[in-house]
């Protein structure tokens, strides 16, 4: 006699992944993602990014040795972080949990992308550089903290 196969689950041969940091224990990550957050946390985040960013982006000089890092290398790191704060925007628009996960991905793109420039030589260190690390810190220290948070 041939053994049969079943397609019977047994539910206690799955295992679910961790609930993340903070999320309560009942949550499973997917509902914690999707889980609203308050619209005061929603504009924070967006103003912060919105003033943020383009204070940071303002303070760079003109490039010192523009060939040193390929052109396809700026053009990835450029096209992720528009496609994160894509992301980002639409999370903060529906006022979703994942839209903070977002700004904390984009967060640290564009801190890696303000150590890269000088480390490089694609642009000396200067004064400008201590201003956007900063603004790059406080977008990271925003996006954590509304993450853990919210």
């Amino acid at each position: 006699m041939a053994p049969t196969l079943t397609t019977e689950r047994l539910d206690h041969d799955v295992e679910t992944p961790p609930a993340p940091p903070g999320a309560p224990e009942h949550l499973e990550t997917r509902e914690w993602l999707a889980t609203r957050i308050s619209r005061n946390v929603a504009i924070f985040v967006g103003v912060a990014w919105y003033v943020l960013f383009f204070a940071a982006v303002s303070l760079e000089p003109e490039a010192t040795h523009p060939d040193v890092i390929p052109v396809w290398i700026g053009v990835t790191v450029d096209v992720v972080l528009l496609g994160l704060l894509a992301v980002m925007a639409a999370g903060l628009g529906t006022r979703r949990r994942w839209g903070l996960v977002a700004s904390m991905a984009a967060a640290g793109v564009f801190l890696m992308a303000t150590i890269a420039c000088p480390v490089s030589g694609h642009h000396s260190f200067g004064l400008w550089w201590y201003g956007q690390m900063a603004c790059s810190l406080g977008l990271v220290a925003i996006s954590a903290t509304t993450l853990r948070r919210a």
